[in-house]
């Protein structure tokens, strides 16, 4: 399944908007159990906090295995995934505090 970021516009930064992306790929995740390619091409950035809603959330959910098993950035910049890396640490930080 291919999920296209493009409809979120080029910069994802909104808490609402974070939710709607995270329900939406969770959803395909549970739906057919299978790889989900997310084209992020006409993603320009994201805040930090966004990519730890989105992405550190699932890889808490999923575990790093399945997590880099079945979530498939393409077209992401350098600093796109930078941001992601970010989120998901931010996202294991605070569960290692809790």
């Amino acid at each position: 399944m291919k999920i296209d970021f493009a409809k979120h516009g080029p910069i994802i930064s909104e808490k609402e908007t974070g939710e709607e992306i995270y329900l939406e790929i969770k959803k395909s995740l549970t739906v057919n159990g299978s790889k989900i390619e997310i084209d992020m091409s006409k993603t320009k950035t994201m805040a930090t906090y966004c990519a730890k809603q989105i992405f550190g959330r699932l890889y808490l959910e999923l575990g790093a295995e399945f997590f880099f098993e079945r979530i498939i950035l393409t077209n992401a910049s350098n600093e796109l995934k930078l941001i992601i890396k970010m989120g998901i640490q931010n996202a294991l930080e605070e569960l290692e505090e809790a």
